[in-house]
């Protein structure tokens, strides 16, 4: 049994919470805001990916819709900026107006949600580093199983899309665990691909394009494996799909901790 203390899970976009402060910018209808909600929100990723094993969690306390953590924090580095959504949201996934455009809310998110939540996982990078000389991000996401409105504006449909996604970052993810973890997804009886229908996977700017010590990967769950997309409730797949996540987590570190120890090459 290896100590997965190396091991940092990040999870973004699960809540559905949003405080009255911020309720209350938004000018969408309680039904329209809820079908944003259920499109936008990886719901129940907390839980797919709660491994009891992996200590070190940074989970965004607040739904993206009031803040997304994982935008870059200047709007210009941003692509989904150009559409409306950087780090706080003023379009809807289809362009309807969602709120405002107001500098100091921005102001207000940025001080209250999003630096706090970066500083928390940059924290826990450290750590890591200063423990283990090694880190492993992972960065646990869902994603809708019917349509998906892409940063370009383009469409993407359910022919395209596997039933795990795997993310990566050039710098960041290693090719040999990106192939082994993909091929752990197939022995487990899913369809695995790469960037698809996202990709990436997040790393502090401290770190990034900077540290190799720090490895990141993103798993994304197709929905339709563990609930009612309609009605934001579990399925009878959800613990079959949470064994498979945590199945994945733990194969992901022992394999960074062997690459860490020279038995895989990276």
């Amino acid at each position: 049994m290896i100590d997965y203390g190396f091991t940092v899970v990040h999870i973004p976009h699960a809540s559905v919470n949003i405080p009255g402060k911020y309720h209350k910018t938004i000018v969408l209808n309680e039904k329209r805001l809820w079908r944003e909600m259920a499109r936008m929100t990886d719901a129940f990723c907390d839980e797919l990916y709660d491994a009891p094993e992996f200590q070190k969690r940074v989970v965004a306390p607040v739904s993206r819709l009031v803040c997304d953590v994982e935008r870059f924090r200047d709007d210009r580095l941003e692509p989904c900026a150009k559409k409306g959504q950087g780090l706080l949201y003023v379009r809807t996934v289809y362009g309807r107006r969602l709120r405002n455009y107001d500098e100091e809310l921005r102001n207000d998110v940025l001080r209250e949600i999003y630096d706090p939540h970066h500083a928390k996982l940059t924290a826990a990078v450290e750590e890591a580093l200063a423990r283990y000389g090694k880190c492993l991000i992972i960065d646990g996401h869902s994603f809708d199983s019917k349509m998906i409105l892409k940063p370009d504006n383009k469409l993407s449909f359910p022919l395209l899309f596997p039933e795990f996604d795997i993310g990566t970052d050039p710098y960041h993810t290693p090719a040999a665990l990106c192939d082994a973890v993909c091929g752990r997804v197939r022995e487990l009886g899913f369809r695995p691909k790469v960037n698809t229908p996202f990709g990436g996977a997040i790393t502090p700017m401290k770190y990034y394009q900077r540290d190799k010590r720090v490895v990141s990967i993103m798993f994304e769950a197709n929905r339709k494996l563990y609930m009612n997309e309609k009605n934001m409730t579990k399925s009878a797949g959800f613990q079959k799909t949470r064994e498979a996540c945590h199945a994945l987590m733990q194969f992901a570190a022992e394999y960074v901790n062997n690459m860490q120890t020279g038995e895989l090459k990276s």
